[in-house]
């Protein structure tokens, strides 16, 4: 059955990877499978032009790797390339969160965005309720954007974006695994109620520690999904 895709503008390349960014992220495509781009155009009901391009942009950034007469593997989960993508979000999100609460005084906007952060983390509360990993994971990033938003450094938001990706196989995992996700919502309602108070600080060393949670479960999980790994990372 065709998936056929929405809106088939100039965008159609973008909205083919953020599709195979999402199934490589929430393990459809599982680390190690061969994808066909003929295949991948056909299901999704487009020509493989955009889908070729996705690919491309989705190698580029070590999700795929393109293997010439072969196909295209998605690429194994390098635990290195793991740990230093995540150093480096924790620096640079700490620092877009202390920032998002030192501005948030001075906001026009911020009776909107504590809305929009409360709607997002009713919809969390709701994915938990129905144990939908998916949407879990879903709104958790929107959530984490939100913040890069409100913070208005365009750059380190771009900078961290790119970053967390190769952090995020891991992360939706964790949610899998552990099911811990009324302690990433009250973690969530503490950081907005953090920045609500202009805790630069707080919500830097909250922020922290919320992230750092994630990290007490790699080894546990790079033992139980051995097969998911770079054998050489």
């Amino acid at each position: 059955m065709k998936e056929p895709l929405q809106n088939k503008r100039k965008t159609l390349a973008g909205e083919v990877y953020n599709h195979l960014y999402n199934q490589i992220i929430t393990l459809k495509y599982k680390p190690g499978q061969m994808i066909y781009e003929s295949e991948l155009a056909l299901s999704l009901g487009i020509s493989r032009t955009p889908v070729r391009e996705a690919i491309h942009l989705l190698a580029s950034e070590g999700f795929l790797r393109i293997i010439p007469q072969k196909g295209i593997q998605v690429e194994y989960i390098s635990a290195k390339k793991v740990r230093e993508a995540f150093q480096v979000r924790l620096c640079l999100e700490a620092e877009a969160f202390r920032q998002a609460a030192i501005k948030w005084g001075e906001l026009s906007q911020k009776r909107q965005y504590k809305a929009e952060l409360n709607h997002i983390i009713e919809e969390q509360q709701k994915s938990a309720a129905a144990e939908d990993v998916d949407q879990f994971y879903h709104f958790d990033e929107v959530f984490h954007d939100k913040v890069l938003k409100i913070s208005g450094n365009k750059t380190l938001s771009e900078i961290v974006r790119q970053v967390r990706g190769h952090v995020n196989r891991m992360r939706y995992l964790e949610f899998f695994e552990t099911r811990e996700m009324d302690r990433i919502i009250q973690d969530h309602k503490q950081l907005v109620a953090l920045i609500e108070a202009g805790d630069g600080a707080g919500v830097a060393a909250k922020l922290t520690d919320h992230l750092e949670n994630i990290s007490r479960y790699y080894n546990e999980i790079m033992k139980k999904y051995g097969d998911y790994f770079d054998s050489h990372s």
